[in-house]
């Protein structure tokens, strides 16, 4: 790699360290523990070097290195462009846009098609699709068209110069003659470009400078295009405030309403230059206005002196059955936007027309571009002209016929399947199905979780593409519309396959069975008529039972409100949620695992009601995160966060006074730290999650009949905030203490770290009030040495209680078997605790989430308990949701967050890398109060068994642990 790249990085490093975490590193190789950083100020210098360096950074990295050249090393990687042997397949994602291509694989639309003919497109295998979307009307009649073809001939055999500006250009004269022969009245003249962000630029000079006024006005939910201007016009802020847009001067309105268009101008007329609209929205989700609306919105602009520009970049050239759509009601604008057909399937090309009074020198000797008006675009221009044209407009008729015949078609769909499409819309060959967002008749399932959040078009077209093999795709600004728009040529029998297709997959979407739906998806087949029978029988006799979800009590008017973030720990999680998903093998469930990773924005995934002991009440909400512990390990810390903050704004809309952050989300934000804000407050729920495992394992180790004080304590993860109050706790009880690091630090910053753990046990000692440490405890032990000699300092100390055998700090993960208690607080979604690393006899408790220790020692090792931490039962019984946990119960650091709601205590609470016992046993006190308990010992999710203990207990008569095991 680049010696200027790694100089470059840590030069910086080294100013950041200084100013931030006043360190004076030299710059030689070092823990990067020894300069600070831990799980708090690592991700602010994460996002730190995201800003300076332009690159994305796993939200993991500091997790998985231990040294600043470590450091240095992994982001000189990411910003080298590494180039290396890649298939031919991967070449689109190696070196033109790697995160379009992953979002296809994701939709499982990766497809790379080598041929095209008419209205079929064929992929590498030979497989062929019926295209219906027509590259959003840009393929007018369907691919290769003859007799655009002939135009492309024909240039090339009489010689004539493509590109010869600046003259007069032959080709384009005609084609713009044509072009305002067939044209509304009234416009004049034609302006060449390459594409329809390239028309709506030029119309904005365009009516800037006639007019001399600043301001644009557009609707919301328009689509105008991608570029700066172009942008601004387009009434969708998601594609725009990440580019800080829309510039200073663009307002929008409603769409369709003609008498706020009157209000608007009647007011501000004068600042307006020109007021924009397409006859149809195509990307909107092909929303048609009232009738009349268009005519209504020429005459407000004529009266108000405002340019009217008529976007038909999409509607124009035939798609709706005339040549222009805002022919059907005889409308004049003063500027008429074209591209997309009149390229015909061969080349891009954009005209704008507009009229004689709106053209100006200024900008006819100011405005040009390299490209436009070239001979090749404009005699393909021509030929697709004429093509519409020809016998008096006869494919125009024929358009408006197929139209109608495939508008029947979907209607008669629309009837047939009421509680799944809400609306046809269109005119023409320009439709669109709009699907229900209710999700009433999909609880607790994925679909209907895609469908409320406008998103199910996207796997309604996934699974047309891979299952009835037609190409269709959701319109860009609503994905709860599937647009349907085939070649202007498509024939009658096309339209009847495109039904009877959609007529298939709508009856496989009415069983609201993911698992069935998915499956198809993936194998490229549809379900047989018999598995859909099945489902669809059972979902008539559970159709009018009620969905066990906890029921909305009345509450009083000032009941306090929390939310609590949640996210999927894996894959098996999906299937806790949506029970259709248990049909999936673990290979299809990875899949969909896949396919949901960030695919729709954080949803509610269930709300209920708490009534406490005191009386006290609470509704709160679960907020889904579409994406896994592993998945968002792998986000960047910036898109992490990013994430996150989308859940907490839509907890904060939803009347949040408190929001818990659940499993991982608290890891990659920090512990909360990077989520503050002053609208809302947060909590971790660390505290609680704590006092609750202390309880879990004081429980066991009464329910086995033995005694802390014989006992030697293990913390796995004994460096997080988790793990190090958890091994403070411990400390008061065990007779020994061994703390464990992270098993992918290495020596050196594993004992870094945990040193800063042995010295809060150190303090916790010396602090803690007389009689809360058991005799025989780590913590008694500590009393005990400093009344003698006292050592000189905390350090001083450990090396002694090292020597003494008491406390062991260790980086290695076998270190486990000279423990009799292991306690398991990591932040990795993965076991990391094997089963031979744990000594026979051994209490095991798990408070990580996702899970530590492996499911299968439950199956292969009696001699092993293990026990879930942080499983609550919750006054009430009340069901929180499908996510892996038992009604009536949550997990812990859920509780903290109906604690604090109940309490009404709306502060921050359990925030950033470090825990206050305090604080832990305030946790107890309000759980005491309210009614909160420990839901009896779990074990994997489940209630412990008698016959587990059982045979536990017989295999364990006598503690069985090596205590002579190499720990050091």
């Amino acid at each position: 790699m680049s010696n200027t790249n790694t100089r470059e990085i840590t030069a910086w490093l080294r100013e950041y360290t200084r100013s931030n975490l006043q360190s004076q590193w030299d710059g030689a190789n070092t823990s990067l523990a020894d300069l600070g950083i831990d799980s708090l100020t690592g991700v602010d210098l994460i996002c730190a070097l995201e800003r300076r360096f332009a690159v994305s950074i796993p939200a993991d990295l500091l997790t998985l290195i231990s040294t600043t050249d470590d450091l240095v090393d992994a982001l000189a990687t990411m910003r080298e462009h590494r180039q290396g042997d890649v298939a031919e397949a991967s070449l689109y994602q190696s070196f033109v846009n790697p995160w379009l291509a992953g979002k296809l694989q994701q939709l499982k639309i990766d497809r790379s098609f080598v041929r095209a003919h008419g209205p079929f497109l064929y992929d590498e295998d030979g497989v062929q699709y019926l295209d219906f979307l027509a590259q959003y009307g840009a393929v007018p009649f369907g691919h290769h068209p003859d007799e655009i073809w002939q135009a492309v001939k024909a240039l090339h055999e009489d010689g004539e110069p493509v590109f010869a500006q600046p003259s007069l250009l032959p080709a384009a004269g005609r084609l713009a003659a044509r072009l305002i022969e067939l044209a509304p009245a009234g416009l004049r003249y034609v302006t060449f470009t390459n594409s329809g962000a390239e028309c709506v630029e030029a119309a904005l000079k365009m009516a800037r400078l006639a007019t001399g006024r600043p301001r644009i006005l557009a609707t919301h939910n328009a689509f105008h295009g991608k570029t700066f201007g172009a942008l601004s016009a387009t009434g969708k802020p998601d594609y725009q405030t990440h580019f800080g847009l829309p510039l200073a001067g663009f307002d929008h309105i409603e769409y369709g309403d003609a008498a706020r268009l009157d209000e608007h101008l009647a007011a501000l007329a004068q600042q307006y230059a020109a007021f924009i609209v397409e006859p149809i929205q195509g990307e909107g989700g092909v929303c048609v206005p009232p009738k009349g609306y268009l005519a209504q919105v020429e005459a407000i602009c004529r009266r108000h002196g405002v340019v009217l520009i008529v976007d038909e970049v999409q509607t124009g050239l035939g798609r709706t059955g005339a040549m222009f759509a805002c022919d059907y009601e005889g409308v004049r604008p003063d500027i008429l936007l074209l591209s997309k057909a009149l390229g015909g399937g061969l080349v891009p090309v954009g005209a704008v027309l507009c009229s004689e009074a709106v053209y100006r020198e200024k900008f006819a000797l100011k405005h040009s571009s390299t490209f436009a008006g070239n001979a090749l675009a404009a005699r393909v221009g021509l030929a697709t002209i004429e093509r519409l044209a020809r016998n008096h407009g006869e494919l125009l008729q024929q358009i408006r016929e197929q139209g109608a015949y495939l508008r029947q078609g979907l209607e008669a769909l629309r009837e047939r399947y009421p509680l799944l499409i809400e609306e046809i819309r269109g005119r023409g060959l320009m439709l669109g199905i709009r699907f229900s967002s209710d999700r009433s008749g999909w609880p607790e399932n994925f679909l209907g979780i895609a469908a409320q959040e406008g998103e199910l078009a996207q796997f309604v077209a996934s699974y047309l593409l891979n299952v009835e093999r037609i190409r269709f795709a959701p319109t860009l600004n609503r994905g709860d519309v599937l647009r349907v728009q085939p070649p202007l040529t498509v024939t009658r029998e096309q339209c009847d396959m495109a039904v009877e297709a959609l007529d298939r997959t709508l009856r496989v979407l009415s069983t609201r069975d993911t698992g069935l739906f998915y499956r198809a998806l993936l194998r490229r087949k549809a379900p047989s008529t018999q598995a859909v029978e099945t489902v669809n029988a059972a979902l008539e006799r559970t159709s009018t039972a009620a969905v066990k979800t906890s029921p909305h009590v009345s509450v009083p008017p000032d009941t306090h409100r929390f939310a609590f973030l949640l996210h999927p720990l894996d894959a098996q999680s999906y299937a806790d949620y949506d029970i259709s998903l248990r049909a999936l093998d673990a290979e299809e469930l990875a899949e969909f695992e896949q396919s949901m990773d960030g695919m729709v924005d954080p949803v509610v995934g269930s709300t209920v009601d708490i009534r406490s002991a005191t009386g006290a009440h609470a509704r709160g909400d679960f907020i889904m995160i579409s994406h896994t512990a592993a998945q968002l390990r792998r986000l960047s810390q910036r898109d992490a966060v990013v994430a996150l903050q989308q859940a907490v704004a839509l907890a904060h809309a939803r009347g949040a006074q408190i929001v818990g952050l659940g499993a991982y989300t608290s890891v990659v934000s920090g512990g909360g730290a990077q989520l503050l804000n002053s609208e809302v407050p947060l909590t971790s729920g660390n505290s609680y999650t704590v006092a609750a495992g202390i309880e879990a394992l004081d429980d066991a180790i009464v329910r086995i009949g033995q005694r802390w004080d014989t006992r030697t304590a293990a913390v796995v993860g004994a460096a997080g905030a988790i793990g190090a109050c958890m091994a403070v706790l411990l400390s008061r009880r065990a007779q020994r203490i061994i703390l464990v690091g992270n098993p992918a630090h290495t020596r050196i910053i594993g004992r870094a770290r945990l040193l800063g753990t042995a010295r809060m046990i150190i303090e916790d000692a010396l602090a803690a009030p007389f009689g809360a440490a058991h005799d025989g405890s780590v913590a008694a032990h500590i009393v005990n040495a400093v009344r003698g000699p006292r050592p000189a300092n905390a350090d001083s100390l450990i090396a002694q209680m090292e020597a003494d055998g008491v406390l062991v700090l260790s980086a290695d993960i076998s270190s486990l078997r000279g423990a009799n208690v292991v306690l398991a607080a990591t932040s990795f979604p993965g076991e990391v605790v094997p089963a031979d690393a744990l000594s026979s006899g051994a209490v095991v408790c798990d408070i990580s989430r996702p899970r530590s220790i492996p499911a299968s020692i439950a199956e292969g090792r009696d001699d092993i308990l293990v026990i879930d931490g942080g499983i609550i039962a919750l006054p009430g019984a009340p069901r929180i949701g499908p996510y892996g946990i038992a009604p009536g119960t949550s997990y812990a650091c859920m509780a903290e967050t109906i604690l604090l709601a109940l309490e009404g205590r709306f502060e921050n609470v359990s925030i950033g890398s470090t825990l206050s016992i305090v604080e832990i046993a305030r946790q107890q006190e309000l759980a005491r109060k309210h009614g909160f308990s420990l839901a009896g010992l779990q074990s994997f999710g489940r209630p412990l068994a008698d016959s587990v203990l059982q045979r536990y207990m017989q295999c364990t008569r006598e503690p069985a642990f090596d205590s002579t095991v190499e720990l050091a």
